[in-house]
């Protein structure tokens, strides 16, 4: 089983004033994350670090990573299993 609260005390540190939710399926683990004023290039080092993390604390490979961006506002689903 994963800690959920340990990815969200990460989540909360990475993105700043987003909105999240974790759910976590046996080993599969869902994140999503909605915010405003995420600079894309920094926007998505942090997603790609969050993954990275995410597939450690997981034990798994695989990610689905999906990204809205529009004007300064942005959207994230992450499925990792």
């Amino acid at each position: 089983m994963v800690d959920e609260k340990l990815i969200e005390k990460k989540i909360k540190s990475m993105f700043k004033g987003a909105d999240y939710e974790v759910k976590s399926e046996g080993k599969s683990l869902k994140v999503s994350l909605e915010g405003i004023g995420e600079d894309p290039v920094q926007l998505f080092e942090k997603i790609g670090d969050l993954v990275s993390g995410l597939n450690k604390i997981t034990g798994t490979k695989n990610a689905d990573v999906i990204v809205s961006l529009q004007g300064m506002a942005y959207g994230v689903e992450i499925e990792v299993y």
